[in-house]
């Protein structure tokens, strides 16, 4: 797994795609029985945005098509229960096309190619910087990734449906820079840039895929290309779900919204940890101490919005909900996302939260101002509780082990979103065993060559069916089943329910559950070899809305 820059969400390998954010995981009520018997034909709905029609939800979504009959492009019998490819994430079967699949059913579409563009933005000091840390936690190099990618590409356009199409990613250089997108800014060069894929490029959308630490679905950008009517497949990194709704039917996202985020954060904190002690602080007066909550979070309006200020989704349903008093969860630190601030910015965090005696840090970050956050936090002999969202790849082992040790020892857990890295990167992750079976060779380290995404984009378009437009897209995106079962690498997907875990409400973000784990600092990453590892309870267990134990289990059971 790559790291994901500043890019808050995108979690872009989290199912997190990954993995990746604020990673957060979201809100659901689909028991686990239910996610794993989802895997067969897709429930239709009446409900969700009148603008992505006409209704019901089909799958596919034009064409009179019936899934999970006939035999596929690649010779396959497709059943109810197969997928087009054997891929826990891959969207179910359906029969070989024949026929007119009607050419130019929108920009960028023909009827041999689906035109998508894929956004590189200049280098620049910030950029460079990323680059290098990503280098020095192993990431693997963009052209290796690159490679990896186009072994992908050229078998996703081989063995799903497209109706007689195959998808071309085009590179665009971006007019603007990716940290002042990041930050809410150069919205007049993101829509420069949007015009030049719609106009110029003339593509169908923009991928969102990571090229070397910056990805293409910024804010700015995703709010531009709506507005462009071009499609966005990775945009919005953990932004509401009510952002997504203002661009429907044009956003889509793999990382949960932080409307999810702060629904699952309530539910943990309500349920297992207000109104207790903070028994795994560093300190003793910490520890006798009933949790206090200080959260640490981007300045990022919609980011605030879900959990960063008292009016916030998180803190009204923590104390509505749950009954959780306004003073145990009224402390915050809006920082911003440019690592030429972080260590102010972590130096002002921690002076702060001590000041307030805070017992429990909620780590709503990214994982290298996490990094300044805990050196901080060390050199002012303050040790917090520290709890994880699951954001940015905060979860993940190359960058928890450049975490300040005395602080997260002991001290590190929370949510998580992703399964294991191992299950996302490497020879056992779903990316490694299909390009050792196309190549023979095994996947390069540290990178998944942008699988996930793809799965997700090649997904939607056969869901849209031969008539290719966004309403369509939207229309069979939404009627898909819940991806992922049995393993759940990436996380459980769900495009039909909403962030409140309404079945059929049409959220545009898909990841609906989550996992618990802490750190261990003695047992050995199966990442990277390095000692350090998050460990998950219950054996990985993943829970969604409604279904988080309601006691904290034990941590840090093992050393």
């Amino acid at each position: 797994m790559r790291l994901r820059g500043l890019v808050m969400g995108h979690g872009r390998r989290r199912g997190i795609s990954l993995v990746s954010a604020c990673s957060l995981a979201g809100a659901w009520t689909l028991v686990l029985g239910t996610v794993a018997a989802a895997a067969g034909a897709p429930v239709l709905t009446k409900n969700g945005p009148s603008s992505e029609g006409p209704y019901s939800y089909a799958y596919p979504a034009s064409g009179h098509i019936t899934a999970g009959t006939g035999t596929t492009i690649s010779g396959t019998a497709c059943t109810p229960s197969t997928p087009q490819f054997p891929d826990a994430y891959v969207a179910p079967c359906v029969p070989k096309f024949t026929g007119n699949n009607g050419g130019a059913t929108y920009n960028g579409v023909t009827s041999s190619t689906i035109t998508l563009a894929q956004i590189e933005y200049p280098t620049s000091a910030n950029e460079q910087e990323l680059e290098a840390e990503a280098a020095a936690a192993g990431a693997a190099p963009q052209p290796t990734t690159s490679q990896v990618e186009q072994v992908f590409l050229n078998y996703f356009n081989s063995v799903y449906e497209l109706y007689g199409r195959h998808v071309v990613i085009k590179p665009v250089t971006a007019s603007g820079t990716y940290v002042a997108e990041i930050l809410g800014q150069d919205q007049a060069q993101a829509c420069a840039d949007a015009t030049t894929i719609a106009d110029q490029t003339h593509a169908f959308g923009e991928t969102g895929i990571m090229y070397e630490t910056e990805v293409g679905g910024t804010a700015p950008f995703s709010q531009c290309a709506a507005n462009d009517h071009l499609v966005e497949f990775n945009g919005n990194g953990y932004y509401g779900e009510n952002i997504f709704q203002s661009e429907n039917p044009y956003v889509w996202s793999t990382v949960p919204s932080c409307t999810n985020i702060a629904a699952q954060m309530a539910e943990v904190i309500g349920t297992e940890l207000a109104g207790h002690k903070a028994t795994y602080a560093g300190e003793a007066d910490l520890r006798s101490s009933v949790r206090k909550f200080g959260t640490f979070i981007p300045n990022i309006n919609s980011y605030i919005g879900c959990n960063g200020s008292v009016n916030s989704t998180g803190v009204k349903l923590l104390m509505s909900k749950y009954h959780v008093p306004l003073s145990a969860i009224d402390t915050f630190f809006h920082y911003q996302l440019d690592i030429a601030t972080f260590a102010q910015s972590a130096q002002e965090a921690i002076i702060q939260f001590k000041a307030a005696h805070v017992t429990t840090i909620l780590l709503a970050c990214d994982p290298f101002s996490l990094g300044f956050l805990t050196k901080a936090a060390a050199a002012q002999n303050y040790y917090p509780e520290w709890l994880l969202e699951g954001t940015a790849l905060t979860d993940t082992d190359p960058e928890a082990q450049t975490y300040a040790p005395a602080e997260v020892d002991g001290h590190l857990f929370g949510v998580s979103e992703v399964n294991a890295t191992s299950d996302i990167d490497g020879p056992s992750s779903p990316a490694g065993k299909l390009y050792q079976k196309l190549t023979g060779h095994q996947i390069p380290k540290e990178t998944d060559g942008d699988y996930s995404q793809l799965v997700e984009i090649f997904d939607a378009l056969q869901a849209a069916g031969p008539d290719l437009t966004p309403q369509n897209l939207a229309r069979g995106v939404h009627a898909l089943p819940v991806l992922g079962a049995p393993s759940y690498s990436y996380g459980a997907w769900s495009w039909n329910q909403g962030p409140t875990g309404t079945a059929g409400a049409g959220e545009h973000s898909s990841l609906i559950d989550a996992r618990f784990v802490w750190w261990n600092p003695n047992a050995v990453s199966s990442v990277n070899g390095m000692k350090g590892t998050f460990v998950a309870i219950d054996n990985g267990k993943r829970w969604g809305l409604g279904q988080w134990p309601t006691t904290l289990p034990p941590l840090f059971t093992s050393t």
